[in-house]
């Protein structure tokens, strides 16, 4: 039984990392990050070639069981990756209704790299509100959030979405 454990093993670690690099090709081509999406092609090419190797000289069900079991785990491990990496480019809009606020934090979100702008608005029965549209690095999600908590903004209605491209001059520092 121990030698059968080994190759399954085996096929079930490189099929975890094959999928794992499959993940982080379509993360990096749907950033349009093409330079990276290529070496990660090749690398998961090459282990997914000795993955099915590994599978054909080997013969039965816990082959197959380990090859399965190896995708869902390179799923599970791609996203970590992709969650530690943030990879991206976030538009945060804030709304407020205390314009002192809205100045200081701009300013701040400013200070801090951030591309920001505001905007008047209104709110329901015609209400004076304020948007303050920030756009970021999506590894500076915490930041934005602790200099929100800094001017005591601890719930604010906000909207967050990724953004596919970005033309123009950025302020990240």
């Amino acid at each position: 039984m121990f030698e059968l454990l080994i190759p399954l093993i085996g096929i079930f670690l490189l099929n975890m990392l094959s999928n794992s690099i499959g993940t982080l090709k379509t993360i990096f081509i749907a950033k349009r990050q093409l330079k990276p999406a290529y070496i990660v092609t090749f690398m998961d090419a090459f282990v997914f070639a000795i993955a099915l190797k590994q599978i054909a000289e080997g013969d039965g069900f816990w082959f197959l069981v380990a090859f399965s079991l190896g995708k869902v785990a390179g799923v599970y491990v791609g996203d970590r990756i992709d969650r530690m990496l943030e990879l991206g480019v976030l538009e945060a809009e804030i709304y407020l209704s205390n314009i002192e606020k809205v100045s200081s934090v701009a300013d701040s979100l400013r200070d801090a790299g951030m591309s920001v702008n505001t905007i008047p608005i209104f709110g329901i029965n015609g209400n004076k509100r304020y948007a303050i549209q920030v756009t970021l690095p999506k590894k500076w999600s915490g930041k934005l959030n602790s200099i929100l908590l800094a001017h005591d903004i601890t719930d604010p209605t906000m909207l967050v979405r990724e953004l596919d491209k970005v033309t123009g001059h950025l302020a990240y520092r």
